[in-house]
């Protein structure tokens, strides 16, 4: 029984071998058509306009009876709590060749936590409670942009998009814990810049209207933060960094629109009116000088009388 397997391994083997050979030559490598993309998803000189917005809450605990929530295997219990984040942009951009464009963005962002109460346990070690704490921040950013975009399957109504951010922020955040009625706390100002790498989609509801998606990936950023705590004590801190993780915190929709540069129409170029002098001068009848008959057909006339 074995010996007819192996045989029929043989066979099948030497005939692949054989349509191998027969073929001649090698199959052509797969190509993918890498850079060969030429769809024009939006084209040059059109300008693009629009805002997106983002929004999250969040809530610990705050169920009727609720005894407060837990994590990480009940290291932190007890939690209530109510935060969101609060974001809106406004862009504009210009296309300077198909597909690509270059533009501007301004940034409000807004954060706020209510923690009620927070428990912290140690196994045996340590243990501690936060309660009645607060923090609010606001934050103001710019940026230039680059966008470019990649049809998908040479599509004129869906792209995905990557677009590149160097930014600057400026920001105030304050945290204070309240008791007794006394609150104590930190205020702070944040100075900082960043090079952002945006991926995103873009899907078009009609020609000028389009949808689009983003998700914010952190490049490179640096951070100068100067601090107040109980408005006498002060203290300055920086950092800078590289990290590449996605920030769910940055996912945004957003609305743009996308419209055609308006061109100059030609405007033709008027002649003055001439004025009444000069048409009185070229409606003038000029006098009618009388030809001379010529002296050639004088003579030929005599010579046909005689």
């Amino acid at each position: 029984m074995m010996k007819r397997i192996l045989a029929v391994l043989a066979v099948f083997g030497m005939a692949t071998l054989a349509s191998f050979a027969e073929s001649g030559e090698a199959d052509a490598p797969f190509d993918r058509g890498v850079g060969k993309m030429n769809s024009v998803f939006i084209p040059k000189g059109y300008i693009g306009a629009g805002v997106s917005f983002s929004y999250k809450t969040y809530e610990f605990g705050q169920g009727q009876n609720d005894i407060g929530y837990s994590m990480l295997f009940s290291l932190l219990s007890g939690i209530r709590a109510e935060a969101y984040t609060l974001g809106v942009a406004p862009t504009i951009s210009y296309f300077i060749a198909d597909n690509f464009s270059v533009g501007g963005r301004f940034d409000y962002s807004r954060t706020q936590l209510d923690l009620g109460n927070l428990g912290l346990t140690v196994g045996d070690l340590a243990s501690f409670q936060i309660q009645d704490y607060h923090f609010l921040k606001n934050g103001y950013s710019g940026a230039l942009t680059g966008r470019y975009y990649m049809p998908i399957a040479n599509s004129k109504r869906i792209a995905m998009f990557g677009e590149l951010r160097l930014g600057f922020e400026l920001g105030e955040s304050v945290a204070y814990t309240s008791n007794n009625g006394v609150n104590s706390g930190t205020f702070q100002t944040i100075y900082g810049g960043d090079l952002t790498i945006v991926p995103g989609l873009c899907i078009f509801a009609t020609d000028e209207v389009a949808v689009e998606v983003a998700v914010g990936i952190l490049g490179l950023d640096y951070q100068y933060v100067k601090q107040q705590t109980n408005l006498v004590e002060e203290s300055v801190r920086q950092q800078s960094g590289a990290n590449f993780k996605i920030n769910p915190l940055s996912i945004s929709l957003g609305l743009s629109f996308y419209l055609p540069v308006v061109k100059e129409k030609s405007v033709a170029k008027v002649q003055p009116k001439p004025s009444a002098a000069l048409k009185k001068t070229v409606n003038k009848k000029q006098p009618v000088s009388k030809k001379q008959p010529a002296a050639k057909s004088k003579k030929s006339n005599k010579k046909g009388g005689k």
